[in-house]
């Protein structure tokens, strides 16, 4: 098929997405496309054989005739005003800013300069956008291209770095870098081109940058290339982690103070509680033997005031034996080891030591316990520990009725529930009682003596074996605190 040069050239012309404007040397408009009337706004005979200066904003016309004779002087193709802003005018005297190109082209005629017409409203409204997203950026950004070559800076840039913009554009990136590691930095931007995609910089590595006093900071530096017109360009978002790192300087040497003297709490506790059990045990066991009478007899006077000095000795051994027990558990001095345990045998052996106090109040201890053996995967003397502070607790706060202990066992699970007919406990308690040093009065009951640390230690005894306690209460009519356990499996 042979093709129509005229045809075609016209056809390419009409077709182009830029306004195409041609002129005669003397700023005669000759050639105009069809986007050159969408985009000024004028028909096409309206434009031809009308000076140039009709399509250029008032404010720049007397200036325009020697633009165009001084590229007429040399007619290479090129952009126009480079470093300018330029315009066009359209019919209604609106304005737009404009990106022009020109080119010469000779014809039977004399030389047509021909200048492509492209409205950059759009493109002008994006960079300005991005622009203000640039400068309102709380980090420092700072694009270089392939080479290393500052290209673009931001206002964060200058208020971290001390530069100001016209000093850093230009500019080898290393002047931000300090001194120890710029000999190096090359090496690590080369690598990051040959795999450009946004990552933080030198994962695991202190990083720093250097102002232009020559103070140095640390730094958090995160990298993300972008393709432009003139190649790649590396971004860089810079951010200054001065009180970052010394928070967590702060935070370390906190720590490691609050760790010290933990470690000198647990220690004068577990000293003190070892040094107070010894007498008290002492007192303890001599007041038992003359209540037996075994160095003589008493008056009645005689017994009472040892009665009630074994019970006090006793109550001050309960509360040393908790603060030791606390001391233990929250150093991580506990030792669970994990075997198969007899609840039957368990339960019974709590009942034994608690049936005593209960039958001092008059109260009925209740065992429910099935006839098969239950086994249960845990610590035997942790688990009788959290029994003991839950029976005794119920029999504490129960003046009348029964405390009543039931173990049930299925495939899966294992429940022991300590049922009391006790006053029950607040809604405004339930939300603490696990909390160490909480001394619930519960309903219409008077407060208890106690250190109030038997809930706390059985909840970390219970988290330590794997357990869970769950409670239950209706005032009036008495609480239920159940520890759920695993199988033996």
């Amino acid at each position: 098929m042979q093709l129509d040069a005229a045809q075609l050239a016209t056809g390419l012309l009409e077709s182009a997405p830029d306004a195409i404007v041609g002129v005669s040397a003397d700023g005669i408009i000759v050639l105009v496309n069809a986007q050159t009337e969408r985009l000024f706004g004028y028909s096409r005979h309206e434009l031809l054989g009308q000076p140039l200066e009709l399509l250029v904003p008032e404010s720049v016309r007397d200036m325009h005739p020697k633009h165009r004779e001084e590229y007429a002087a040399d007619p290479v193709p090129r952009p126009m005003g480079a470093g300018m802003e330029l315009a066009g005018r359209r019919r209604d005297g609106s304005e737009f800013p404009a990106e022009i190109s020109l080119s010469a082209i000779d014809t039977s005629d004399g030389v047509i300069i021909s200048a492509a017409v492209r409205d950059v409203t759009e493109r002008q409204r994006a960079e300005r956008k991005f622009r203000g997203l640039l400068e309102a950026a709380p980090d420092a950004i700072v694009g270089v291209d392939e080479t290393g070559v500052i290209v673009l800076v931001n206002a964060q840039t200058e208020r971290l770095f001390g530069y100001p913009r016209s000093e850093l554009l230009g500019l080898q990136l290393e002047i931000l870098i300090p001194e120890s590691a710029r000999a190096r930095h090359p090496k690590h931007r080369e690598g990051y081109l040959g795999d450009p995609h946004p990552r933080p910089m030198g994962a695991g590595m202190e990083l720093a940058g250097r102002r232009r006093d020559g103070s140095e900071f640390p730094a958090e530096i995160s990298l993300s290339a972008i393709e432009t017109e003139t190649g790649l360009m590396v971004s860089a978002a810079i951010r200054d982690v001065t009180d970052q790192k010394n928070t967590q300087q702060q935070l370390r040497e906190q720590n490691a103070e609050l760790e010290r003297l933990s470690k000198v709490k647990d220690s004068f506790l577990a000293s003190m509680s070892h040094e107070l059990r010894t007498p008290l045990n002492a007192i303890i066991g001599f007041t038992g033997t003359l209540l037996m009478g075994l160095p003589g007899p008493l008056n009645g006077e005689q017994e009472r005031q040892l009665r009630t000095v074994e019970h006090s000795g006793r109550h001050l051994l309960a509360i040393i034996n908790d603060i030791l027990d606390l001391a233990r558990i929250e150093s991580g001095a506990v030792q669970i080891q994990l075997e198969e345990v007899d609840c039957i045998a368990l339960v019974d052996s709590v009942a034994s030591t608690i049936a005593p106090l209960a039958h001092d109040k008059g109260l009925e201890l209740v065992i429910d316990i099935p006839a098969h053996p239950v086994m249960v995967k845990s610590d035997t003397r942790a688990l009788g520990q959290i029994l003991i502070n839950l029976v005794g607790n119920a029999v504490k706060f129960t003046e009348t009725g029964e405390v009543r202990v039931a173990l049930r066992s299925t495939d899966d699970t294992t429940t022991i529930s300590i049922t009391d007919t006790g006053p029950g406990i607040a809604e405004t308690e339930l939300r603490s009682i696990f909390n160490a040093f909480e001394r619930g009065s519960r309903i219409n009951s008077t407060t208890k003596e106690g250190t109030g640390l038997g809930l706390y230690i059985s909840h970390k005894l219970s988290e330590l074996v794997g357990a869970q306690i769950a409670v239950s209460t209706a005032i009036g009519v008495g609480s239920t605190f159940t520890v759920e356990l695993g199988s033996a499996d």
